[in-house]
């Protein structure tokens, strides 16, 4: 063990969705793959029977993990217990030869596939500036694949993964290093030799196996998907200091990219990790972050009554990974640790009975898309409450509006909902039930929204406009939700449903404020508004209106007409659900 070892801030735990950008398949599309490149046609009839049988078991797509588990099963299907308590049981693939070529078939498949060219790693730049941070920066990673190692290749870095040429831990501790790379589970360029060595064979090959100038032969060192722990002492200790980097008093956040946490032993060590440094924040890119949280994270228990260590610290960014990249160190990261030390010095002052100011927790907690944590400090705090229901009200749009995207891309469908409703709901309050029309006395009509009020009557007689939205400062506030969701477009796998939605909404918020941003003439309302139900009166009133001085009850009859008319256009736009 190399005990002063201490990690960066940052590290990065990556798994297979890091590397589909690199043209590494995911775990699903390697079965597809895979089917598609056996060339025997007695092999390929028996891998698309087992495929489909497993498809028809799990009533869903299946993964490399299932299938190389089946394979491995069904190679030694005499030694599987559950069997001997079948009688006269009919096995549909009797008929079939051996197995094992099948096995090895995948796995050198599998092989083919971790080796990638520098061409296709352009999408890790922005580890650079990581790097340049936090160096030596550490990455924990499940994967086979030579990502990182390409990476370190094309940008001249220095790089150590417990080996020289033969294992060696000790070099995790030399200096001037840019990247600690721990990889779990192997690599597709180490290999066990015949006498027991571990080396790394930087070499090309989809072989699993390769003979030696001494006459050894050599395996890869790779731990397959679901395959049993054996002794191996790389991968036994690497497990070990992935652990030791995670308790780490010096590891504040990590950046999880692309992994399901399938497997128990990795999820306990977070835990623990968890249970021991109370600093460690979780970032979790996936396009399935909820659910990964949710159902394997959130809780001890698959019952989901025992809350686990990491409740409340993880940020779900249901993303792909290679677009959200280039954002995640100068945005989500940094937001984050703005909210984090916010928060801090709010308990700091709420203890010594200072002036605290939970909203701008909140709002970084929100930029940040920790919803969780902003939900948890919204529900029980009434200063923040109060000042989302009042002059802080855009700020609550912004929160519905990245609450709603973020849900809706990670498939979280009643939670996407409630949002997007809870969205609606704000933007009537605002826009219709407290719209403020004014008939100038300068032959013009102003309209704001956002207006606190008592009574209609009130509203319409009355002139100022204290604490009102002009519907030029509205417009400004709705092009920055669509910016929003523009940078959104960009982060998600597809733009459909609810983003679709939320985007035509906006949309046409924007349409219909562009016309009323500033203070529109009595004539250049009328054309505007011809087509909207306004009365053919209105000319006529408001000729009268001026002629008798701009009297008080022409002015409430005229505002009232024109209200009328743009609850109505609004009522539109904020109804669809």
């Amino acid at each position: 063990m190399i005990a002063d070892i201490k990690s960066s801030k940052v590290v990065f735990f990556i798994g297979a969705g890091a590397s589909v950008a690199a043209g590494v398949p995911d775990t699903y599309s390697l079965v597809d793959e895979f089917k598609e490149n056996i060339q025997e046609e007695d092999k390929k009839g028996t891998i698309e029977k087992i495929i489909e049988t497993l498809k028809s078991w799990k009533n869903s797509n299946i993964d490399i993990e299932l299938l190389l588990e089946t394979l491995t099963k069904l190679e030694n299907k005499e030694q599987e217990s559950l069997l001997q308590f079948y009688e006269d049981g009919n096995f549909i693939l009797k008929d079939a030869f051996q197995k094992k070529p099948l096995i090895k078939d995948l796995k050198d498949f599998i092989k083919s596939k971790a080796i990638v060219s520098e061409e296709n790693v352009q999408y890790l730049q922005p580890l650079l500036a990581f790097i340049h941070e936090f160096r030596p920066l550490d990455i924990v990673s499940l994967n086979y694949d030579t990502c990182i190692e390409q990476f370190c290749n094309i940008h001249k870095l220095t790089y150590q993964d417990g080996f020289d040429v033969y294992w060696n831990p000790k070099v995790f501790g030399a200096e001037h290093i840019d990247i600690r790379l721990y990889k779990l589970h192997g690599s597709v360029i180490w290999y066990q030799s015949d006498r027991g060595d571990y080396i790394k064979l930087p070499v090309m090959t989809d072989e699993s196996k390769v003979q030696l100038i001494t006459g050894e032969k050599a395996e890869n060192l790779m731990l397959y998907p679901i395959q049993k722990w054996d002794y191996t002492e790389p991968l036994l200790e690497l497990l070990v200091y992935a652990k030791q980097l995670l308790e780490s008093e010096t590891c504040e956040f990590l950046v999880v990219i692309g992994y399901s946490f399938r497997d128990d032993h990795i999820r306990r060590i977070l835990w623990d990790a968890a249970r021991k440094n109370r600093k460690l924040c979780v970032l979790l890119i996936d396009p399935n972050a909820h659910k990964i949280y949710s159902e394997k994270l959130k809780y001890y228990d698959n019952e989901q009554s025992n809350l686990s260590s990491l409740d409340g610290r993880v940020i779900c960014l249901p993303y792909k990974f290679e677009k959200v990249f280039p954002s995640l160190r100068l945005y989500y990261l940094k937001k984050l640790q703005d909210a984090l030390l916010d928060e801090e010095k709010q308990h700091k002052a709420e203890i010594t009975g200072g002036k605290t100011d939970w909203m701008s927790s909140f709002n970084l907690f929100v930029e940040a898309e920790h919803f969780e944590k902003a939900e948890n400090l919204l529900s029980k705090n009434d200063e923040i409450k109060h000042k989302l229901e009042g002059l802080d009200c855009l700020r609550k749009l912004e929160y519905l509006l990245k609450a709603s995207l973020n849900f809706s891309e990670g498939k979280e469908e009643k939670e996407a909902n409630e949002y997007f409703n809870k969205l609606n709901d704000f933007l009537r309050k605002m826009l219709i039930e407290r719209i403020h029309v004014v008939a100038t006395d300068r032959n013009g009509i102003e309209i704001h929204f956002n207006k606190h009020r008592n009574s209609l009557a009130t509203n319409i007689l009355s002139n100022e406009c204290d604490n009102c939205i002009r519907a030029e400062g509205f417009n400004g506030y709705i092009e920055n939700l669509n910016k929003i969701c523009e940078m959104r477009k960009n982060f998600v796998c597809c733009n459909d449903g609810l983003f679709l939605k939320i985007v035509k909404k906006l949309k046409e918020l924007k349409d219909y404020l562009e016309p009323i941003v500033r203070d529109i003439s009595s004539r250049d309302y009328r054309e505007l508004r011809k087509n909207n139900g306004l009365s053919d009166q209105f000319s006529d009133k408001y000729k009268k209106f001026r002629e008798e001085g701009y009297s008080p009850k022409l002015r409430k009859e005229l505002e009232s007409m024109i209200q009328k008319v743009e609850t109505g256009i609004l009522e539109e736009i904020v109804k669809k659900k």
